[in-house]
């Protein structure tokens, strides 16, 4: 009788460590990922120019508009991106941007290049992100390929078929 407890005890305490060890979570093993996109964007907006020194034509803006992949980002073939900048017609623009997934991973980035116009080429940088695109990181750029602006009401219209560029998640 005393061998029938202890193989049970026995049986009994094997069982609690197999199961505690079987729930303890096992860290998943992440691997980095990287790759490159292409696609287009068309993005329109509100421009608010700011009287300056003659000549040179300053303002804020900011644009919203959908970005189609065709050479998908991480999975991720749609994204809408919102952005807000400083114009300048002699240095440049500097710009601020958050790209949204439909499932609403977001990216940042920050892009530089000339005022908006048709034929500008621009060039962007990925400084971070939330949920799976959380540390991501890479280039991109396009070419402004149609632009429309009502200098009346203040809007831009913008089109880009050109953009291109590549990612890092670590």
């Amino acid at each position: 009788m005393t061998d029938r407890i202890t193989v049970g005890r026995l049986c009994m305490v094997l069982g609690i460590i197999f199961a505690v060890t079987a729930l303890r979570s096992v860290p998943e093993a992440s691997a980095e990922q990287a790759g490159s996109f292409s696609g287009n964007w068309v993005a329109s907006g509100k421009l608010q120019p700011l009287e300056f020194v003659e000549g040179r034509q300053v303002g804020t803006f900011k644009l919203a508009g959908n970005v189609s992949l065709t050479d998908e980002f991480d999975g991720i073939a749609d994204f809408w991106v919102e952005c807000i900048g400083l114009s300048d017609s002699v240095a440049g623009s500097s710009v601020r941007c958050v790209w949204r997934s439909l499932k609403g991973e977001k990216a940042y980035s920050v892009l530089s290049g000339q005022p908006l116009a048709e034929g500008v080429k621009v060039s962007g940088e990925f400084v971070g992100g939330t949920g799976r695109l959380t540390g991501v990181t890479g280039t991109f750029s396009f070419t402004w390929t149609s632009t429309f602006i009502d200098k009346d009401q203040g809007m831009f219209t913008g089109h880009t078929q050109d953009l291109s560029g590549s990612y890092r998640i670590p």
